[in-house]
């Protein structure tokens, strides 16, 4: 089964720049303005980052994957990797509304991209501290979506695999954060 490599260490970024370079020596980094909220970060005040590292990678099965690396500007120490298997996440929305249309119909396609990704990480992080096994119907602000998601948590780690499909959002989210 392929798999495209994904980093799991805290470390320098200078580090995580030489990974995505042996990754692909002709990389992809990419200027967006990003930025973390206390709700998807939870040490946001406590260790404040700078704008991303964000690298674009072509599709290894199906979908587009781009990292995002959040580091601490004073030490350069990463604090939180986003992983985001999703088409078109830096476009306009003219293009994403196009896309939206055709993605919509490929659940069974995302499914089967959380699930090789998950096998994925099941061989570098163990066994999940909780696992859904198939998605999930969800109800907000009275409109439905299917969400999954498989969670990895220790005294040092807390990664969460994510599969959101709605119908302005179709991706699959690793998001991995270190507490110290």
């Amino acid at each position: 089964m392929a798999q495209e490599p994904v980093w799991l260490k805290q470390t320098k970024i200078s580090e995580v720049i030489a990974f995505e370079k042996r990754v692909n020596p002709s990389v992809k980094f990419l200027s967006e303005n990003v930025s973390l909220s206390k709700e998807y970060y939870p040490l946001n005040e406590k260790y404040h980052t700078t704008k991303p590292l964000i690298v674009q990678r072509k599709p290894l099965k199906y979908l587009t994957l781009n990292a995002e690396y959040f580091f601490t500007p004073g030490d350069s120490v990463l604090r939180l990797v986003s992983y985001d298997w999703e088409e078109e996440r830096y476009s306009n929305l003219f293009d994403k509304q196009r896309m939206w249309k055709e993605e919509g119909k490929k659940m069974d396609v995302y499914n089967k991209e959380y699930e090789r990704i998950k096998e994925m990480l099941l061989s570098q992080l163990g066994k999940p501290t909780a696992d859904d096994n198939s998605p999930k119907e969800v109800t907000s602000d009275g409109s439905k979506y299917l969400n999954r998601d498989t969670f990895w948590e220790d005294e040092n780690l807390y990664a969460n695999l994510n599969l959101i499909f709605a119908s302005s959002t179709y991706r699959i989210r690793l998001t991995v954060y270190w507490k110290k």
